[in-house]
């Protein structure tokens, strides 16, 4: 490998790590458990949103919970469980998910012991698409990919 070659390979790989299209996968446990954390950006009170990816990969929305009942937050379906509300809904199944990723919100993904904070992923205010995957080294997992402005999502 010449010199040339490789100032080459390095470029490539620094170009891919900023790429709108890089990707960023995670490994869940074996249940496929893992929630989505986040600070509600009215009422700046926490908010954990609980998700599993089935063994056939389809991803459920299993419940939320969240420290305040105000603006933008369930009116109805909701329980006190201590200090926080409880969704009481039966789990929904959804086609992947879109988060606008903001620090003033910090939103992160926790599966298990790992945490995954999204706002280093993707610029302030950009969306962030999250797809579940059965397959690869871990039986079950995550891949978040950025969403090019402009562009529909499926």
């Amino acid at each position: 490998m010449t010199a040339r070659s490789g100032a080459f390979l390095l470029f490539c790989a620094a170009s891919v790590a900023y790429s709108p299209t890089a990707r960023t996968s995670l490994c869940l446990p074996s249940d496929g458990r893992f929630e989505l954390r986040y600070l509600h950006s009215v009422e700046r009170t926490p908010v954990v949103e609980r998700y599993r990816v089935a063994a056939d990969g389809t991803l459920w929305l299993e419940g939320m919970r969240f420290r305040s009942s105000g603006w933008g937050f369930p009116s109805e379906g909701f329980r006190r469980h201590g200090a926080w509300f409880e969704t009481t809904h039966p789990p929904r199944r959804l086609d992947g998910l879109v988060l606008r990723v903001s620090r003033l919100s910090r939103q992160e993904l926790r599966a298990g012991v790992r945490v995954l904070a999204l706002y280093p992923l993707a610029r302030e205010g950009a969306a962030l698409r999250v797809d579940p995957f059965t397959r690869g080294r871990c039986p079950r997992g995550l891949i978040l990919r950025s969403v090019a402005r402009g562009r529909s999502v499926r």
